[in-house]
């Protein structure tokens, strides 16, 4: 997927996205420990605000590579999800995104034959925050709602139920959806409809209210 957004990317932020996936590629071949991966995932979050000179950078990017990687617990969600988003947000580089995530789902859509593992969903986190961070802060969140919208789920009724939020298990949003009959292969397309309708409706929303403020 790395390799196939780099063309249409500055250097310095190929190379933020390869240090992204190389903090996920050493956490799914060492089991890195949870202290380890977030402090090697903030000091990643934090050089990308440095480098893209938005400091709120830093702190969505952060968000988004956790929640991305919360999201990818059933086959083909995370990548669809970010496919759509890179979608909505059009461009070279969202179309090149999309095609990234979509070549993926080829082998990752259920049942899955690859898995994307944390260097795929820390990749799509940071890759996605990169490209939508021209748009702004507001821009940022909203093409990472699906994500943001399950690791909130999730981390409530893990704190509810006396947990640990970054401890795993069969709590997720999508697990519920699966037990309550949603099929596994219907699952990434709603995934993948619902981000897509939210990016565009909060996108068009964002929009019409600025040329109010503007008129």
């Amino acid at each position: 997927m790395l390799v196939a957004m780099a063309p249409w990317l500055p250097v310095e932020r190929v190379l933020l996205l390869v240090a992204f996936c190389l903090i996920g590629a050493l956490d799914d071949v060492r089991s890195l420990s949870p202290g380890t991966k977030a402090v090697a995932l903030a000091a990643a979050s934090v050089l990308a605000g440095i480098v893209t000179g938005l400091w709120w950078v830093s702190i969505v990017i952060w968000i988004a590579c956790n929640a991305v990687n919360m999201l990818d617990h059933a086959d083909g969600l995370a990548a669809s999800a970010i496919a759509a988003a890179f979608i909505g947000l059009g461009g070279d580089v969202g179309l090149a995104g999309a095609g990234a995530c979509v070549g993926f789902l080829c082998f990752n859509y259920p049942p899955a034959r690859v898995f994307m593992g944390d260097s795929g969903s820390l990749l799509l986190g940071a890759a996605i925050v990169l490209c939508a961070s021209g748009g702004g802060f507001g821009a940022s969140l909203i093409w990472i709602a699906v994500p943001l919208i399950d690791a909130v789920f999730v981390i409530f009724r893990r704190l509810r139920d006396g947990r640990r939020p970054w401890i795993g298990g069969t709590d997720h949003l999508g697990h519920t959806l699966l037990r309550i009959g949603v099929s596994a292969k219907t699952l990434p397309v709603l995934y993948a409809a619902t981000a897509l309708a939210i990016g565009l409706s909060l996108s068009a929303l964002s929009a019409f209210c600025y040329l109010l403020g503007s008129a």
